[in-house]
């Protein structure tokens, strides 16, 4: 087995080999030219044991030896070229000597560029980043689930990328956390019907099951338009069409347009017009002239409309809550009121009429004023809740004066109302139930529950939705997600249960709190213990003459209705098993991102029925440990970039082009594809054209990456490539704030400040922006908390509130480099940094190679407010030192430019100590400028170019998951080309990367054996 240091030489090995036979020029001009240079200017300061920047120029005495090592070469180059080398005051070398060091290595680099021309580079086999199992497993269940919260940091290569298997290994420890991340996605899994979901949190328990339904169904309750005033100003909008602007506009569009229900618009349409003599009293005709009392659109109608419109869903709902029909229990002598088959029978009377009126809660006005009724306590346990409520609502609907009619026009009236409460439900659906129902007041948080005293039940009141509101499909839905609740909790089971053996015996007279014993030969659940129940309930109604004679149907139905759910459910729970082994096998496939091969199909059915036969595990255990087990598979944990032919590459000898280079399989492709833009799993939609072999093809695949770079998912790229590229990605848990002396630095603030360069690249990528923006854009994106730290105003919210800033300058912003993260982070804690933020900007954003610093660098006072000098003085004193001066000259302006910044990024005039601050500073060549526009007048006059090259490199290494290497420098060439032919738009750097060879190839051969032999003897001294 090769290691990976071995095989990141490969490349340069192959050169090695070519260049000795290939090259006798470059050996020539090596002993004539570089090595005498080297000698008489350089192994001064580089050679020996501690040489300068760890780089000793003595011992490189071959061109096979600068090949090796060509990187290091490239940066002598570029001091050379800018003349930073040797460091003053060492008088310079003649600058034709120089320029022929500088040519020679330059015509090494156009031989080694030649030599691995179309070279797509080694990709190694690498397991998934933390992030990228985090977004792939929340792409995967629906749920973020951010699991890798407990995993240690993913180490980053050398071009700063933790998504690259140079640094990527697996070890025991982490695979246990690999194992126990699987276990937590698998308690998250909930059964459904043909399917499986996965919940915000573990459903082991059965409450947690039951909360994972009633969630889902009061979803989709408060999704839907019932909110009466939104259909008045629909109404209202139609009826003012022409003058709006839509002389033809339909109720259907209109309806669309106010995202309101289009079935029910009509409705309401209906009623404010009808004109019928017979119906136009009473509360219809108050309803239509508040209707005709709304004013025509004018300049400032929206708030005068929307304030007419409420007080006309207020009438209405008044009116409704005071004629609402009431029910109690039917009484069988013996039996309490909270007798679960009597208590159904009151639920479902209720729910039966909600779209009616009741008639006793008129007036005549020949009446004398209503004697307002006491109010009777709570009822005791298990006792009729109806006389407690009645006297409740008559002592609301006492004063109200709409109710009081004509005795001789009563009828007619009633009329009215009924077809009021036709088209206005007395409420859509109900969400909680407590055990005094309808009487909310107490007993509160028993969301969809049937209002049981001790035990689970749950009873579904929604018939004016779907009478009134949901189309067929809604209807269905809301079906769907009723029966998947049963199936999912248990809960009609789980209430017979309970039932049986704590409030069943109240047939026997034991009491309303006692059971009945097991049957010896049945389960409860069975259709002979439910029966024989129901006969003794009937039994019951039967004895007493006093008993209400529906008493028996309410019987009749609660045991025939539960009888034929039980058995509903056990034949639907037999049906789904097989529908479950599907979905796991679907769910592998896109856990492991490609088709399963016939032969893994038939290794994860056989693990089911082991776990099922052997290990004697339920259905639910066995499909649990399946999950875990396809999380856990190397498909899944690896990332796998197989080329078109899958040919066994090992031993395999060289071609004369020393490689060969294949397609990318088409699945490959789409995992490469979405990784990069969203270091997550692919879509259905990329995994289509996966399938269809067309994926290849240049259209199809820059027409994906234009939609997925539109996509909310290339979040992902835009935290994870901008996070790591300017070092930021753990800021998140930064704790080096002293937040006694800066006390609005807090959790908040620093998520946003960690939030901003990541909204800011966001809205550039799938925009398609110019990535100058970055440094030079006169805007910038804040939230509450951050837009307070910079002295923004007028932004609310809560921390989700995220808005951009134009002319973010005003507030000393606007780009990345202001940024209070960047600035934060570069910052020791009570002092800036201009040596660190210089350092950042040099390195992280230009690209700009610094050397190292000595071992031992003096440290500069912590806390500003207490030197006697301001930083900028303490660090000329510092560049005093020649040795010093050499790095710090690249950096220090850069850094002095941001003094303007406090510790944690805030505007200022003033040093902690009070003294004034200076931001002007003389760039590298000697332009001056001062604070951030002066920084960016420089890198726009002299340092654009840098930037750009940089961020074309650093996207090409992350998107590749490797370092680069010579082969790439054409294709870097190439994007920085296309960059300038597109006015820098981003999306030209990635149609560049993704249609190269390097991204859609994949190497297939390996060195010799006598080169791997070569490789191996030399990692061994």
């Amino acid at each position: 087995m090769i290691v990976v240091t071995q095989l990141r030489t490969l490349p340069l090995i192959f050169a090695i080999a070519a260049m000795s036979a290939a090259t006798p020029t470059l050996n020539q001009q090596f002993e004539q030219t570089v090595r005498p240079f080297v000698t008489q200017y350089c192994v001064t300061c580089h050679s020996g044991q501690t040489p300068a920047a760890q780089f000793n120029l003595k011992a490189y005495t071959t061109v096979d030896m600068v090949t090796a090592d060509y990187p290091r070469w490239a940066l002598v180059m570029q001091r050379l070229t800018a003349k930073e080398m040797p460091p003053k005051p060492v008088p310079p070398p003649p600058e034709e000597a120089s320029r022929q060091v500088i040519a020679w290595i330059q015509s090494l680099r156009a031989e080694l560029i030649k030599q691995s021309a179309g070279d797509p580079g080694l990709v190694l086999a690498r397991r998934l980043s933390n992030a990228e199992y985090n977004y792939t497993i929340r792409d995967l269940t629906g749920q973020d689930m951010q699991l890798t919260r407990e995993f240690p940091v993913d180490p980053a290569n050398p071009a700063g990328f933790d998504n690259s298997g140079e640094s990527l290994t697996m070890s025991p420890a982490l695979l246990n956390k690999y194992l126990q991340a699987a276990r937590e996605v698998a308690d998250h899994a909930v059964l459904k019907p043909a399917s499986i979901d996965f919940a915000p949190y573990p459903t082991l328990a059965e409450t947690d099951r039951e909360k994972y339904a009633i969630q889902r169904i009061l979803a989709f309750y408060s999704q839907q338009p019932t909110n009466y005033a939104d259909y008045f100003a629909a109404a209202w909008r139609f009826r003012y069409r022409a003058a709006l602007g839509k002389p033809n506009a339909t109720l259907s569009a209109i309806a669309a347009e106010s995202k309101v229900s289009p079935k029910y618009l009509p409705m309401i349409w209906q009623i404010l017009h009808d004109n019928d003599a017979k119906d136009a009293i009473g509360p219809i005709l108050k309803l239509q002239k508040m209707w005709l009392a709304l004013p025509p659109p004018s300049a400032n109608h929206a708030d005068a409309i929307a304030a007419q419109c409420a007080e006309m869903r207020d009438f209405v709902v008044r009116i409704r809550a005071h004629t609402a029909m009431q029910f109690a229990a039917p009484i069988v002598k013996g039996l309490p009121a909270q007798s679960q088959p009597l208590l159904n029978w009151k639920l479902q009377e209720f729910a039966a009429h909600r779209r009616d009126s009741d008639p006793n809660d008129l007036r005549n006005d020949t009446d004398p004023p209503p004697v307002v009724p006491n109010i009777p306590p709570y009822p005791g346990l298990h006792h009729e809740a109806a006389p407690r409520w009645a006297a409740l609502s008559a002592k609301a609907r006492a004063g109200d004066t709409d109710l009081i009619v004509p005795a001789a026009q009563r009828r007619r009236y009633e009329a009215a109302f009924s077809r009021f409460a036709s088209v206005f439900p007395d409420t859509f659906y109900v969400t909680e139930r407590g055990r005094y129902f309808p009487d909310d007041s107490e007993d509160k948080g028993r969301l969809l529950s049937a209002g049981y005293h001790s035990v689970v039940g749950f009873f579904r009141d929604d018939t004016p939705l779907a009478e009134l509101i949901l189309d067929e499909k809604g209807k269905q839905e809301l079906d769907r997600l009723w029966d998947e609740f049963d199936f999912i909790a248990h809960f009609t089971e789980r209430t017979w249960t309970q039932y049986f053996f704590n409030q069943s015996g109240e047939v026997s007279g034991k009491g309303a709190e006692s059971g009945t014993p097991r049957p010896a030969d049945h389960q409860i659940t069975d259709t002979p213990v439910i029966m024989s129940l129901r006969s003794a309930y009937l039994a019951k109604a039967a004895a007493g003459a006093d008993n209400f004679p529906v008493a028996a149907q309410a019987i009749r139905q609660h045991f025939d209705r539960m009888n034929s759910t039980l058995r509903s459910l056990e034949k639907e729970h037999a049906d789904a098993e097989p529908k479950h082994l599907e979905a796991l096998l679907q769910f592998a496939e896109h856990a492991y991102r490609r088709p399963l091969t016939q032969s893994e199909r038939d290794d994860l059915l056989a693990y089911y029925h082991q776990l099922r036969t052997k290990n004697e595990l339920s259905h639910e255990d066995a499909i649990r440990d399946l999950l875990v087990s396809v999380l856990m598979s190397p498909d899944f944990l690896y990332r796998l970039d197989l080329s078109t032919s899958r040919r066994t590459l090992v031993g395999q000898a060289l071609s004369p082009a020393k490689f060969s280079a294949e397609n990318l399989s088409p699945y490959a492709l789409a995992s490469r594809l979405s990784y990069f833009l969203w270091a997550s799993m692919p879509d259905d939609e990329l995994l289509h054209h996966a399938a269809s072999a067309d994926l290849q093809k240049p259209e199809v695949l820059l027409s994906q990456t234009r939609r997925m770079l539109k996509d909310p998912r290339v979040l992902g790229l835009a935290t994870e490539f901008t996070g790591n590229w300017l070092s930021f990605r753990q800021f998140e848990t930064n704790n080096s704030v002293d937040r006694a002396r800066f006390p609005t630095f807090n959790n908040d603030l620093r998520e946003a400040m960690f939030q901003e360069p990541i909204r800011f690249m966001q809205d550039l990528v799938s925009n398609n922006r110019s990535v100058l923006n970055l440094i030079y854009g006169d805007y910038t994106f804040v939230n509450p908390p951050l837009a307070q730290h910079y002295g923004i105003p007028g932004i609310v919210g809560d921390s989700n509130t995220w808005v951009r800033i134009d002319n973010a300058s005003r507030y000393a912003r606007g780009g990345l480099l202001p940024m209070a993260v960047f600035l934060t982070q570069n910052s020791p804690g009570l002092r800036t940094s201009p040596v660190k933020r210089g350092n950042w900007v040099v390195q992280r954003v230009l690209g700009i190679r610094v050397p190292p610093p000595p071992p031992v660098v003096p440290e500069l006072p912590s806390d500003e407010s207490k030197s006697d000098l301001p930083v900028r003085e303490m660090l000329a004193q510092h560049r005093a030192n020649p040795v010093c001066a050499a790095c710090h000259s690249r950096f220090d302006s850069f850094g002095l430019a941001f003094e303007g910044y406090g510790p944690v990024g805030d505007a200022r005039t003033k040093d902690l100590a009070g003294r004034a601050v200076d931001t002007a500073v003389t760039f590298p060549g000697g332009f001056e400028g001062a604070g951030l526009p002066g920084l960016e007048a420089f890198i726009r006059a002299h340092r654009q170019k840098e930037f750009v090259e940089n961020l074309s490199r650093k996207l090409l290494s992350y998107s590749l998951n490797r370092s680069l290497q010579l082969s790439d420098e054409s294709l870097i060439e190439r994007m920085e080309n296309q960059l300038l032919a597109n006015d820098y738009r981003f999306n030209s750097l990635v149609e560049t990367i993704v249609t190269s060879p390097q991204f859609l190839n994949k190497r297939i051969s390996l060195a010799p054996e006598s080169t791997m032999a070569a490789i191996q003897s030399r990692s061994t001294k």
